[in-house]
C-alpha cells in the first residue's frame, strides 16, 4: 500500500510539473547515494524509450522491480511503461 501511496503522490506531482512528459526514476540500490527511499521525478528526455518495458493499466499493476534494479516509468497514452533491468535511471530526466 505504501509502494502504491508513494507512486501515486509522485506521479501526480509529474503531471503537475511536466504535463504528458512526465517520468519518475528510482535507482538501483547499490548506486544510491542517499539513506532513504526517494524518487526522482522530472521530464523525460525526448528518444530515450527503449524496446524493453512492461506495460501497465493503471498504478496498481506497476510491477516491483527485481531486487537490486532500479526503474523508470512514464506514461504512454492512458498506459504506463515500465523500464526495469537498469542500475541509474535518473538519466532519462532532462537536468
Amino acid at each position: 500500500d505504501l509502494r502504491i501511496e508513494l507512486l501515486a503522490g509522485a506521479i501526480e506531482q509529474a503531471k503537475s510539473l511536466f504535463g504528458d512528459d512526465w517520468a519518475i526514476a528510482y535507482n538501483a540500490p547499490s548506486v544510491q547515494t542517499q539513506c532513504h527511499v526517494h524518487l526522482h521525478v522530472g521530464k523525460l528526455i525526448q528518444g530515450v524509450e527503449t524496446g524493453q518495458f512492461i506495460t501497465a493499466t493503471k498504478i496498481e499493476d506497476i510491477p516491483v522491480p527485481p531486487q537490486g534494479e532500479g526503474f523508470w516509468i512514464h506514461p504512454q497514452g492512458n498506459l504506463f511503461h515500465v523500464h526495469t533491468g537498469e542500475q541509474i535511471t535518473e538519466t532519462v530526466l532532462l537536468r
